[in-house]
C-alpha cells in the first residue's frame, strides 16, 4: 500500500454505462486489487462527494449461507412475491 503524508488527488471520467477506471495512484493508496470488492457512500451534507472505501477480503462473502443456498433464497422470494398476489 501506498503511503503518504499528503492528500492523493487524481481525475477519472465517468463512460456512459457509469463505467470508471480508477487511477493508478488511488488503487495504490486503497492497497486495491483486481476483483477486490469498493464500497462508494455519500453523504447528503456534502452533495457531489462520495467517500471510497475497500472492502476487507474477510468480510466480502462474510455472511454467504447464512440464510440458505442461492436456490434456496431464490425459492423463497418467488414464493413471497406469488404471495402478494393473493
Amino acid at each position: 500500500m501506498l503511503t503518504t503524508e499528503r492528500p492523493i488527488e487524481a481525475e477519472a471520467r465517468l463512460r456512459p454505462k457509469n463505467q470508471l477506471t480508477l487511477p493508478e495512484p488511488i488503487v495504490e493508496a486503497l492497497g486495491a486489487e483486481p476483483d477486490d470488492v469498493l464500497a462508494f457512500e455519500t453523504d447528503p451534507a456534502r452533495p457531489g462527494t462520495a467517500l471510497l472505501r475497500r472492502i476487507p477480503r474477510s468480510f466480502a462473502g462474510a455472511l454467504s449461507g447464512v440464510y440458505g443456498t442461492t436456490a434456496e433464497l431464490k425459492t423463497f422470494l418467488r414464493e413471497e412475491h406469488a404471495a402478494w398476489g393473493e
